[in-house]
C-alpha cells in the first residue's frame, strides 16, 4: 500500500512538470523585477506570470533566474524566465566571462524563481517526497 502511495505522489509530480508558472521579466526593462520581488503582488503576478510548457522538441520546461553583475560599471540585473536547456546536475552554477559574472538558477515548481535564491525552492523539492513517503 505504502509503494502504490508513494507512485502516486511520485507520477503526480511529474504529471505536473509539462507546464509550469514562471515569472517572466528583466530588472532592465522594469525595475520592478530587482531581486527582492514582491511575488505576492497581484499586478506584478499578473503582468509577469506565465505559463510555460514544453517546446516543440519535447524539451520540458522549468524556470530560471539569472542575476548578472557587470564589472565594469557595478550593475547588477535580475532576469526571470522560462528554461528549455538545463545544466544538468545542478541547479545552481555561475557564468563568468571578462565583462559579467551570472548567477542562474534553475528549478521545477510554479514561481520558485521569484524569491532572491531558488536553493530554498530546490531543497523543498527534494525533501518532500521523502518525507512523505517516511510517514507512509
Amino acid at each position: 500500500m505504502k509503494f502504490f502511495i508513494a507512485l502516486t505522489v511520485i507520477l503526480s509530480t511529474v504529471a505536473a512538470a509539462s507546464a509550469i508558472q514562471c515569472y517572466v521579466c528583466n530588472s532592465h526593462r522594469d525595475p520592478a523585477c530587482g531581486d527582492f520581488f514582491h511575488a505576492e503582488s497581484n499586478a506584478l503576478k499578473s503582468d509577469y506570470l506565465r505559463e510555460c510548457t514544453d517546446n516543440a522538441s519535447g524539451k520540458q520546461a522549468f524556470c530560471r533566474k539569472t542575476k548578472t553583475l557587470f564589472e565594469i560599471n557595478g550593475e547588477v540585473r535580475i532576469h526571470r524566465d522560462c528554461g528549455y536547456d538545463r545544466k544538468e546536475g545542478r541547479e545552481c552554477y555561475q557564468q563568468r566571462s571578462e565583462v559579467y559574472t551570472s548567477n542562474v538558477c534553475q528549478c521545477d515548481e510554479d514561481t520558485c524563481n521569484s524569491a532572491p535564491s531558488t536553493y530554498v525552492a530546490a531543497v523543498l523539492s527534494l525533501i518532500v517526497p521523502f518525507a512523505l513517503a517516511a510517514l507512509l
